[in-house]
C-alpha cells in the first residue's frame, strides 16, 4: 500500500525563546513515520517560531502572522502535496485553533490534522501568576517581558478564550472531521516533583500536568445558559434560574491522557522528553506518545476517527485507574496523593443589558433542602476570578468526591474509604447592589440531578453563562405635570420596579 504524504508543522508554547524546546520529537517522528505508513522526510517538517514574550503581542496577532507565514512558505507545498498537519505544545494549540477560526471558520482550510500536546484550550491557572509582580521579576532577569498579551488569553475565563470555545461548542467554528480538521488532544496528569515551585502551588496541582489542567486541555466540553425569572412589582425574594436552552455539547474529540507525562521537562515532559531516535537510551518510555501521534496522523475518515476516539477513551480510563495513587518518598516519611478526576466550570455573570456583574456571592447547594451543608467535603479545590473580567469565575472541582467513588485499595492496603458524594446540585447567587434605584435580586436554582449531570463531566470544562435581571425602579425618571412644579426630589423613594 502506498504511503500517505504528510506535511507537518510544529508549533511551540508560550514564552519559548529557543527551538530546542521541540526536543527530539521532530527527528523521532521522521524516523518512525515509514513504519506507520506515512511518507515523511526532514524537508517536510517545519518548526514554528513565534514571539510570545513581548507584552504587545496577542494570540490574534500570532494567528494573523502565521497566515502570512503560511502563504509565504507553506502554501506552494500544500498545493503540490496536500493539506498539512500541525503538532502543537501548550499555547500552540490555542494559537492554531485561533488561526483556523479566524481565517477558515466553517471549513478546514489547508490544515487537515491538529494534534495538540498538553494544550491550554481553556487557559491555565498559572497565567495570573505570569502577569504578577513575581512573574515580571523572573522574566526581567531573563531579559524578556512576561508576554501579557498572550497571558490575557490564557487567563481562565478570558473573553477571547470564552468566545473561541463557545463557537467551538456550538458548532460555529471549524468542523471536527474530514470536512474540517481532525483534532486530537494528548495530555498528561503527572506532576514532575523536581519542577515543583514552592512559591506556586499550581505547579503541583492534582488534576493537571503541573501547568495545564486535564479538563482545560480537553475539547470535549459543554455550554449552559441560565436566565433569571422576570420580577414582579413586589419582588423582594430570590428569583428562579431557568435553562435558556438545552445544554450544548462540543463535537466529540479524540482525547488521551498519556501515562507518566507532565507538561515540561527533559524527564517527563510530553514534548521535551521524547528521544530523537528509537535507539536512544530511554526511548521505550516514549512509545505511548509516539504511537498516539502516529495513529492520529494516519486518520483519514470519520469512521477511523470515531474508532480512535473509542480507543483513546479506553486507554485514558486505564491510565487514570493505574495512576490513581501516587506515593512520594520523603525524608520524614511517605506522602500519598490521590489523582481523582476533576471538572472545571467557568461561570460568567451578566445582566440582561449585557453589563458585567462583578460583585456577587456564588453558593453551591445539594440535597432535598438545597443546603450547602449537604455538599461533600473537599469537592472544591480551587477558585479563581478573572482579573480583566471580574464577572467571570473559574472553579476547579474534584469530580470523584463530588459524585461519589469507591474505596481505594492498593497492595492489600486500605488507602481511602468510599465517598458517597451527592446526586444533586443547586446554586444561589447573591448579587450587588441589592437595593436602590437600580439593583439585582438573588437568583436560585434548586438542587436537582439534572444540574449535576449538565455541569460536572469528568476531565471536562463547562462554560456556564448566567443572565440576571437588571431591576430599574420608577423613581429613576418621573414626569411632573405643570410649569409651576417645585421641590427637591433627591429624597424620593425608588418606587416600584418598572
Amino acid at each position: 500500500m502506498a504511503k500517505a504524504k504528510q506535511l507537518v508543522v510544529f508549533v511551540h508554547g508560550w514564552s519559548v525563546r529557543d527551538l530546542d524546546t521541540y526536543g527530539g520529537l521532530p527527528s523521532r517522528l521522521v524516523a518512525e513515520a515509514a513504519s506507520a505508513g506515512l511518507e515523511l522526510t526532514v524537508k517536510d517538517v517545519f518548526l514554528g517560531q513565534y514571539v510570545s514574550f513581548r507584552d504587545e503581542v496577542r494570540v490574534a496577532d500570532i494567528a494573523y502572522a502565521f497566515e502570512r507565514a503560511y502563504e509565504r512558505d507553506l502554501a506552494p507545498l500544500v498545493e503540490r502535496h496536500g493539506r498539512f498537519a500541525a503538532i502543537t505544545h501548550s499555547t500552540g494549540g490555542p494559537v492554531m485553533r485561533a488561526w483556523a477560526d479566524q481565517f477558515h471558520r466553517g471549513g478546514g482550510g489547508p490544515m487537515s490534522h491538529l494534534v495538540m500536546l498538553a494544550p491550554a484550550n481553556f487557559g491555565s491557572a498559572l497565567a495570573q501568576l505570569g502577569k504578577s509582580r513575581l512573574g515580571r521579576v523572573k522574566t526581567w532577569f531573563q531579559g524578556v517581558e512576561p508576554g501579557a498579551g498572550v497571558l490575557d488569553w490564557l487567563e481562565l475565563g478570558s473573553r477571547e478564550s470564552w468566545e473561541l470555545n463557545a463557537r467551538w461548542i456550538s458548532g460555529q467554528s471549524v468542523p471536527n472531521g474530514p470536512a474540517g480538521v481532525f483534532q486530537f488532544v494528548l495530555t498528561g496528569q503527572t506532576i514532575d516533583r523536581q519542577l515543583y515551585d514552592a512559591l506556586n502551588s499550581y505547579t503541583g496541582e492534582l488534576g493537571s500536568d503541573g501547568v495545564v489542567r486535564v479538563s482545560a486541555a480537553n475539547l470535549n466540553a459543554s455550554l449552559v445558559r441560565f436566565v433569571q425569572d422576570a420580577p414582579t412589582a413586589t419582588s423582594s425574594e430570590s428569583l428562579a434560574l431557568r435553562l435558556a436552552h438545552e445544554p450544548q455539547r462540543a463535537p466529540r474529540t479524540a482525547f488521551l491522557v498519556v501515562p507518566g507525562k507532565s507538561h515540561s521537562g527533559d524527564e517527563h515532559g510530553i514534548l521535551r522528553s521524547v528521544k530523537p531516535s528509537p535507539r536512544s537510551r530511554g526511548a521505550e518510555r516514549d512509545r505511548a506518545t509516539l504511537d498516539a501521534l502516529l495513529a492520529a496522523l494516519r486518520v483519514r475518515t470519520a469512521r477511523q476517527y470515531a474508532s480512535l476516539c473509542d480507543d483513546f477513551d479506553a486507554r485514558t480510563g486505564a491510565t487514570q485507574a493505574a495512576e490513581r495513587v501516587e506515593r512520594e518518598a520523603r525524608l520524614l516519611g511517605e506522602r500519598v496523593y490521590f489523582h481523582d478526576r476533576r471538572s472545571m466550570v467557568l461561570w460568567r455573570l451578566r445582566d440582561d443589558s449585557g453589563a458585567v456583574i462583578s460583585d456577587f456571592d456564588l453558593l453551591f447547594t445539594a440535597g432535598p433542602r438545597s443546603s450547602s451543608d449537604a455538599l461533600p467535603e473537599g469537592f472544591v479545590t480551587d477558585r479563581q476570578r478573572n482579573q480583566r473580567d471580574p464577572g467571570t469565575l473559574a472553579h476547579f472541582f474534584n469530580h470523584d468526591l463530588m459524585c461519589g467513588c469507591a474505596a481505594i485499595e492498593r497492595d492489600g492496603a486500605h488507602m481511602r474509604p468510599a465517598r458517597r458524594g451527592t446526586d444533586t446540585l443547586g446554586l444561589r447567587i447573591d448579587p450587588r447592589p441589592a437595593s436602590g434605584f437600580v439593583h439585582y435580586l438573588p437568583a436560585e436554582l434548586a438542587a436537582n440531578p439534572d444540574t449535576l449531570r449538565q455541569l460536572f463531566m469528568p476531565n471536562e470544562t463547562t462554560l456556564v453563562e448566567i443572565v440576571l435581571r437588571r431591576n430599574v425602579h420608577a423613581g429613576v425618571f418621573r414626569l411632573v405635570q405643570g410649569v409651576d412644579a417645585r421641590g427637591r426630589f433627591d429624597k424620593d423613594a425608588p418606587g416600584p420596579i418598572v
